[in-house]
């Protein structure tokens, strides 16, 4: 491996980005896999979030 300290020259910061996209897009196309079977074979709806809210319930600012 290389030593974290030293910079990344444009190639390589190229090609880890490149791979950290592919990780990210087999994730995504899992992910959805995962969403389909739930909806098709279990009648589970999925819905996103609004963006600002929070999922946690009754919790106290003191």
């Amino acid at each position: 491996m290389t030593d974290p300290n030293l910079p990344l020259t444009p190639e390589q910061r190229i090609k880890e980005l490149e791979e950290q996209l592919a990780l990210s897009n087999q994730k995504a196309q899992f992910f959805e896999a995962v969403v389909n079977v739930l909806k098709n074979d279990y009648g589970v709806s999925i819905v996103k979030k609004r963006p600002g809210k929070s999922s946690r319930k009754g919790k106290s600012k003191t």
